[in-house]
């Protein structure tokens, strides 16, 4: 990707972006393709290409089915999403109704997508063979990936540092999701030797941290390896509000091992729910490995799971104080064997803190179930947050 702009919905703003692409280009534009009076991509695009705009009979009957198919009258505007640019061949959307748009105008191939991302998601695959078919796609990289979790950014790219020297023709890039941080290496056509060599080595460098080589999200990873083992769990969550149980139940297939979950902020409902002792509560406090032992033992006991994860937390902004700092978390896994317990101190804001609780609990039982301690190898400074 060599330029990324963001315009408005304005028909000299689309054009104007549209001149900033050279010939040669392979652009794709996503947006401004629904039924209302302010999409206006097409327009613009004709405009921009001074090619005719005009309604695609085969379009219009495709999008009037699709309502009739539904018992609904034909809506307005439909005849606004079935005009199409001379020159450019409408896609169908598998998802929605505005349909994919793909030619060749001014030298340079353009493929128009609707923003909705599950609709752009869905008309990707046609477009992309599309536009192979008509020979546009440029020979591509190989890339490789590593996903990794509860490892700083810095650190992963500090332990990248030597092999990277020793590969400057690859392409190394780090990026920063919602479960830590993928790692890529790519190679240019006629590199791949080198890309395999350094793949190999990088392999042995991440280790443990790497949760997955596939894109594949670490919520699905863990499905994958609680239903490999025929194992189930159970969740009690204070600090985090269902965040755990709601990410692991975002992938199909997710009942055969998710037997379910409670939500226990106050005290009182830890004890009545959980079976915590009212005293551990009272001389530890919530936030304590003690609590989250309990809690964590307890819904093993009561939903009659394999594994039970149990976090309690301050997640900010308030609530701290000097021995219970915003950020510090106890994560507790109850096992078959011993519970395991971990407290963290994350240093970030309270959104950011609830998702690294999440992302933490889930991949500290992802090394469980690969047979480790649940612990990152790495240093504790080279992680999210301190732990102990």
């Amino acid at each position: 990707v060599d330029l990324i702009q963001v315009v408005p919905d304005s028909l000299p703003a689309i054009a104007a972006a549209l001149e900033r692409t050279g010939p040669g280009d392979l652009v794709f534009l996503t947006g401004g393709l629904g039924s209302t009076p302010d999409d206006l991509t097409r327009e613009a695009v004709a405009a921009w290409a001074q090619v005719d705009l005009a309604e695609d009979p085969a379009v219009r009957e495709a999008l009037e089915e699709r309502w009739r198919s539904r018992g609904i009258r034909t809506r307005p505007g439909v005849s606004r999403q079935a005009q199409v640019p001379a020159g450019m061949a409408a896609l169908e959307n598998p998802v929605g109704s505005a349909p994919g748009l793909v030619g060749c105008l001014r030298d340079r191939w353009v493929a128009l997508l609707p923003g909705v991302p599950q609709e752009l998601t869905g008309l990707l695959p046609g477009v992309l063979a599309a536009l192979d078919r008509a020979g546009a796609l440029p020979r591509l990289r190989r890339t490789l990936l590593w996903r990794t979790a509860q490892v700083a950014e810095l650190s992963l790219v500090r332990q990248c540092e030597p092999l990277q020297a020793r590969h400057p023709r690859l392409h190394w890039s780090w990026w920063l999701t919602d479960w830590g941080v993928d790692v890529r290496l790519a190679a240019d056509p006629g590199d791949e030797d080198a890309l395999d060599s350094a793949g190999a080595e990088l392999d042995r460098i991440l280790g443990p941290v790497v949760f997955s080589r596939r894109a594949v999200s670490l919520p699905q990873a863990v499905q994958d390896l609680m239903l490999a083992r025929g194992a189930t769990l159970a969740v009690a969550e204070s600090c985090t509000a269902g965040m755990i149980g709601g990410a692991l139940t975002t992938h199909g297939g997710s009942s055969g091992f998710f037997r379910g979950g409670f939500l226990a902020y106050a005290d009182e409902v830890k004890t009545a729910l959980l079976g915590v002792d009212p005293e551990i509560l009272r001389r530890e406090g919530a936030v304590s490995g003690a609590v989250v032992e309990a809690m964590a033992s307890g819904a093993r006991a009561r939903l009659g799971t394999d594994y039970a994860i149990a976090v309690s937390g301050i997640s900010g902004p308030g609530g701290g104080s000097d021995d219970k700092p915003v950020g510090t978390t106890w994560i507790a896994l109850a096992t078959p064997g011993p519970v395991w317990i971990r407290r963290y101190r994350f240093p970030a804001g309270r959104d950011r803190n609830r998702l690294l609780t999440v992302a933490s609990a889930l991949d500290s039982l992802r090394r469980l179930l690969e047979g480790g301690d649940g612990v990152s190898p790495w240093n504790a400074a080279d992680t999210w947050g301190s732990a102990s």
